[in-house]
């Protein structure tokens, strides 16, 4: 046990100390957006509910963004890895050459979207605000691209403490925007929804500017003067497309199959959807964790790799894994035995309560299987591997968990539970198929060290 712990002890130390940050970036992230829709609904549930629907359509787009944007932590990693501060310098340049491009396609992507609202079914009364609020936070796509550039620069030199300063300053800044205009406070006009908007806006602005600044400030990134020709900038642009486009898809499906199950249950009943949103709720606190440890495996393997020691991946994932695994034990235990007082915190409709405390029951099974696919994908992202687990995703989430989810509730007689059995299938089949392309990789690198290859 002794040796276990000595062998393994290093890997859980270092990859919790990158994860912490980030973990403490989305739970600020996640406070704005409770504080945010707390103070929005001072205004009245048309303005709560456009701001929802606005929300959710921009979500598509940013979510994409962010999952393009990863394609520069791996690349970055296995740069400084080998120490090669030329191919850095490179990569910071081409990383903020092609979000912003990426930034221009997403904005497009949003003024479709914003003239498609009034043709989406939603009630004709929150159509004015939600159009308004999503034309100014569409603006902020720019800004949060430019913001994600310098974000996974910095991760893939194993500093996540930047991204989580500047977020937690935005932070900050979101919520004293928001109750400076959207109520007229400080002697600032009352603008509503629309004052959220602007508060919204300004804080990614801050974010840019502010990543810039940091990023400047990085040693690594300031040990070459070579210059980078155009040809290099375009090379670098090259790889990140290549690579950003299947990470993209990948997160892009994910969220997008859980929006559809959203959807499904809504057709059934507004007991299911509103039981539905308080377990989705619930559900992001593990992501979050989650999510956390996945960030500090993608930087640690990209680096490994770079340094060609098979041996030391596959021990960085097998912490991974232990770690996330006792998280998932802790988290588990605590909504099985509080499943029943949790949902008393969103509502008092003991329908809902009822709905969503079975629906906690499924939350745990699929949490594992949840949590193990967020490493394994991220430790796909660590060796430069995304086409093949975007195809993998995709098969998973829309062949495979969505159809089970529609058979289980509407053929299958288990209704809105029906919609949420397909999660922990769609769930465990992915973690299964990344495991095996894993393990396959594993021994690809393994054979290249033992040929020299």
């Amino acid at each position: 046990m002794k040796r276990y712990w000595r062998l393994f002890r290093p890997h859980y130390v270092e990859t919790q100390k990158l994860a912490l940050p980030v973990i403490i970036a989305q739970v600020g992230q996640i406070t704005v957006g409770l504080v945010d829709n707390m103070m929005i609904d001072q205004l009245g549930k048309t303005e709560l509910a456009a701001a929802a629907f606005a929300n959710t359509l921009f979500a598509l787009p940013l979510i994409f963004g962010m999952g393009f944007s990863m394609a520069i932590t791996p690349l970055t990693g296995k740069a400084f890895g080998s120490s090669d501060f030329n191919n850095l310098k490179g990569l910071k340049k081409g990383a903020f050459i092609t979000n912003i491009l990426m930034a221009i396609v997403l904005g497009l992507a949003c003024y479709g979207l914003y003239w498609s609202m009034p043709h989406m079914q939603q009630p004709e009364n929150i159509i004015p605000h939600s159009r308004s609020f999503f034309s100014i936070i569409s603006l902020s796509i720019i800004p949060l691209m430019i913001f994600l550039s310098g974000k996974q620069l910095s991760e893939g030199l194993s500093n996540t403490r930047v991204a989580m300063a500047v977020t937690l300053i935005a932070n900050v800044i979101n919520i004293l925007g928001n109750y400076m205009l959207i109520f007229g406070n400080w002697g600032a006009p009352a603008l509503g929804l629309n004052g959220a908007g602007i508060s919204t806006l300004t804080a990614r602005l801050v974010m840019a500017i502010c990543i810039i600044l940091f990023i400047r400030r990085l040693k690594p990134l300031q040990k070459s003067n070579a210059d980078i020709s155009i040809s290099q900038t375009f090379g670098h642009v090259k790889d990140i497309v290549k690579l950003g486009i299947p990470m993209g898809l990948h997160m892009f499906s994910e969220a997008s199959a859980f929006i559809v199950a959203g959807l499904m249950i809504g057709w059934i009943s507004d007991t299911g959807l509103a039981a539905h949103q308080i377990v989705m709720s619930l559900s992001t606190f593990g992501f979050m964790l989650y999510q956390g440890i996945g960030a500090g495996t993608t930087i640690r393997i990209s680096q490994f790799s770079a340094r060609q020691v098979p041996i030391l991946m596959r021990q960085a994932s097998n912490a991974s894994l232990q770690i996330v695994i006792a998280m998932v034990f802790i988290i588990s235990s605590g909504f099985i035995l509080l499943r029943n007082w949790l949902p008393q915190l969103f509502t008092n409709d003991a329908e809902v309560i009822a709905m969503a405390s079975k629906m906690i029951i499924v939350l745990v099974i699929f949490q594992l299987f949840d949590a193990f696919q967020i490493i394994y994908s991220s430790i796909l992202r660590g060796m430069a591997d995304a086409t093949i687990p975007g195809l993998l995703t995709l098969i998973s989430y829309f062949g495979i968990a969505i159809p089970f989810s529609y058979w289980a509730a509407f053929k299958g007689g288990f209704n809105e539970i029906g919609i949420w059995l397909g999660f922990p299938v769609g769930l465990g089949i992915c973690a299964l198929l990344f495991h095996f392309r894993i393990q396959k990789l594993h021994k690809k690198a393994m054979l290249s060290q033992l040929t020299g290859s």
